[in-house]
């Protein structure tokens, strides 16, 4: 059963992104390349997070049941979607749609009962700043969608290795529609996620990974989630707090996350992505493997093979200035 949903996950994004891209021109959601912030010369259909959702969507109504849970995330989803393709077409305000996250994810968290009491407003917090971080990250053509399939994969397998097994299958369903749409969005790009996939992807990996805090064994376990996630929330923040330092307001927009530095030095556009998704994929190893006591031994050696691969990553990046 996880298979044919994985399978169906991937083959209807792949066969929806074509019509996407038709669909996008038709309505305006394009991205121009009208400031110093693009990356790209040529004004290309932002609309990719249609695909994503609606495959993904799919795959959950065949094979995932009916759970008060995936309801209610697939319900936020979809807000997220629309919220996301009217900034797509209409370019809304920061806060604005801020407002909206917020409200979808209250949704979506109180809805489902996965958290209550003083857990609720933790929740809604990670599931709204994983929305952001993701949507920071989407900014490199096969970047986000790479982070996204990769970051599934290991959300999966930590359940796998808290012994949750039950809820390991949907984020594999998300990370395979996620695959599908990067052979469209690799460099050179056909097509962005935009805002209604970045964001709302963001949401799903949020609401999806909230029973992963129940399931793991306490003390330094906890970090597992995070480690899971550490590259778009490390952007996130570093974003953040530099835009505050400098008296800016934490949604203007610059041209100094991660992906730009890289780009920066000299590599290029499919160098970043695979730097910044080997990244991703140490990281996210890490993560899987200290979710549960017994595999502490295991993850100190993938922590420092991460650091080695990190020390190389440097190195490379090094030597291409």
């Amino acid at each position: 059963m996880v298979l044919l949903g994985c399978l169906l996950s991937f083959a209807l994004c792949f066969v929806l992104v074509p019509p996407v891209i038709a669909l996008a021109w038709r309505i305006g959601a394009v991205d121009v390349p009208c400031d110093w912030r693009r990356m790209h010369c040529e004004s290309i259909p932002r609309a990719g997070g249609i695909a994503i959702f609606v495959s993904f969507a799919v795959a959950c109504a065949v094979f995932g049941g009916g759970s008060p849970f995936l309801i209610c995330t697939l319900c936020g989803g979809a807000l997220m979607l629309a919220v996301g393709l009217a900034d797509d077409i209409f370019c809304l305000p920061a806060f604005f749609k801020l407002l909206f996250q917020i409200a979808a994810a209250t949704a979506a968290v109180f809805g489902s009962g996965i958290a209550t009491g003083g857990q609720a407003a933790p929740a809604i917090f990670w599931v709204v700043m994983l929305s952001n971080a993701h949507n920071f990250i989407d900014g490199l053509d096969g970047l986000f969608a790479g982070c996204a399939a990769i970051e599934g994969v290991a959300l999966s397998l930590a359940f796998v290795v808290c012994g949750m097994t039950g809820e390991a299958m949907l984020p594999l369903f998300l990370a395979l529609s996620c695959l599908a749409f990067r052979h469209f969005n690799r460099y050179p790009a056909q097509i962005f996620a935009g805002d209604c996939g970045s964001g709302t992807v963001g949401f799903l990996l949020g609401m999806l990974s909230l029973p992963l805090f129940g399931g793991v064994d306490g003390g330094i376990s906890m970090l597992a989630p995070f480690l899971l996630f550490a590259y778009p929330l490390t952007d996130l923040f570093t974003a953040v707090l530099r835009r505050i330092l400098r008296g800016k307001s934490p949604f203007a927009a610059d041209r100094a996350h991660l992906h730009h530095r890289i780009c920066a030095v000299g590599l290029t556009h499919p160098q970043c992505g695979g730097v910044l998704l080997l990244i991703t994929g140490a990281l996210g190893t890490v993560g899987v493997l200290i979710g549960a006591e017994i595999y502490l031994v295991p993850a100190f050696f993938a922590s420092l093979a991460a650091a080695v691969l990190l020390m190389r990553i440097r190195r490379f990046i090094t030597d291409c200035q």
